[in-house]
């Protein structure tokens, strides 16, 4: 009876060490740079930007906008200014310039390269490379006839 105690007693500890000694190789073998990587990005939004489409000092439309960017959380307490500001005002400025005055048939703009174009931008203007990666959240586009239907229906 005793033998029997003893060897169950036995297996639960080699069990529970067995099982201790599992969950802390899985521990020690993550990385740590991997970890903190990821936990310093933090995901924002911008608030909608309307930028006009112009020809002639004539308006044909708007271009109506939401970014969302990754930004790095530990140069984000280095600035005192949130770089959602930054990133909508590039954006605008980067939409304002190049867009085609016809955006039904015009060329459709590269968005890998206006998004980057917009993230060097803010990032410039930041002084820091808070900035990642920006990303399209919404995106239309409102010619002046559309506009001046929505207008009449209200």
């Amino acid at each position: 009876m005793i033998r029997t105690l003893v060897l169950a007693i036995v297996t639960c500890l080699s069990t529970l060490s067995g099982i201790y000694g599992a969950v802390s190789l899985k521990a020690s073998a993550r990385t740590p740079g991997h970890e903190d990587a990821q936990s310093r990005l933090q995901v924002m939004k911008t608030r909608m930007v309307s930028i006009p489409i112009l020809a002639d000092g004539e308006v044909l439309g708007y271009v109506v906008t939401r970014l969302q960017f990754v930004a790095d959380t530990d140069l984000l307490k280095l600035s005192s200014i949130q770089p959602d500001v930054f990133v909508a005002d590039e954006a605008f400025r980067q939409i304002y310039e190049t867009a085609p005055k016809d955006m039904k048939a015009g060329r459709r703009q590269e968005m890998k390269i206006l998004a980057e174009n917009i993230r060097a931008g803010a990032n410039k203007r930041i002084g820091h490379d808070v900035v990642k990666d920006v990303m399209i959240d919404s995106w239309a586009y409102l010619s002046k006839q559309d506009m001046m239907r929505t207008n009449e229906r209200n």
